[in-house]
């Protein structure tokens, strides 16, 4: 049982996350270009090929955990997948409900609560299961993985999708390229938000709370999915930029990486 001092920080970070993402509402993806840029775009169109490949079943049941305002969710629908989205925040949940094609309606389900409370009231198995960009707000994301990766039926898949990789640094002179490069990318990305005049959001660290701690370690998710009968197919690493340009600059020229993704069989029940 977590102490009260844990309690207590898992709730503020909780509440964090609420205030922060109540902010984003419809310009959240104009916010983070990084994850629509075209760059980004085609990860995000391999990512689902493969996915459609591995799972073959059509009409599969998913989960996607932090859906937002859907750059996955919404395609995934439009594959045909029968959906049921969660996200903390009802004001992306809104904007995502009304992004939906009235032909989608019926295979949809959104919504807005904390994962953790979500978990603990519906007891549904999925043919697949989504985090996006989540486990890094969370401050016990390691429990969450587990009851995520123990709600997918067998033959299933859990997509670890978007999360920030923590690093070791291994060329002092590539990461010092690495930083300027980001500063750039920064530098251009908030004199485009003030001339389209889309105020910025600054979380403080409390929402993005691994962060805190330079990000999540995909070894450490690979034991927690194996833990829960699952076996890792594939963890890709790459580097996200606002901008195309840059991302590209990062990904095929210094090489480096601070984002990963991470996909997963279940091979078996959990506990079996």
């Amino acid at each position: 049982m977590p102490s009260l001092l844990e309690s207590d920080l898992k709730q503020r970070v909780l509440e964090e996350n609420r205030r922060l993402h109540a902010l984003e509402n419809a310009q959240y993806l104009d916010r983070h270009p990084e994850q629509t840029n075209r760059y980004q775009q085609r990860i995000l169109r391999q990512t689902l090929s493969e996915w459609d490949r591995l799972l073959a079943r059509p009409q599969a049941q998913l989960l996607e955990a932090g859906c937002g305002t859907g750059y996955l969710y919404l395609p995934l629908l439009q594959r045909g997948y029968r959906m049921t989205g969660v996200d903390l925040s009802d004001t992306l949940i809104q904007v995502l409900q009304n992004r939906i094609p009235d032909r989608h309606r019926g295979r949809s389900r959104l919504v807005a609560a904390d994962i953790e409370a979500f978990l603990k009231e519906e007891t549904s198995d999925y043919d697949g299961v989504i985090c996006s960009a989540l486990l890094h707000h969370l401050y016990d994301y390691e429990t969450v993985l587990a009851e995520l990766a123990r709600r997918v039926r067998p033959g299933g898949l859990l997509l670890i999708f978007f999360e920030p990789l923590r690093q070791t640094i291994r060329s002092p002179f590539r990461f010092f390229l690495h930083r300027r490069l980001a500063a750039l990318d920064e530098r251009l990305y908030t004199r485009s938000m003030k001339r389209r005049g889309i105020p910025l959001i600054e979380d403080g660290g409390m929402a993005d709370y691994q962060r805190r701690f330079g990000g999540l370690c995909p070894d450490r998710l690979a034991a927690v999915v194996r833990e829960n009968g699952m076996t890792v197919l594939r963890t890709t690493t790459y580097c996200v930029r606002r901008h195309a340009w840059a991302a590209w600059l990062a990904n095929q020229v210094l090489g480096t990486r601070n984002t990963f993704n991470l996909l997963a069989r279940k091979t078996q029940a959990a506990g079996a």
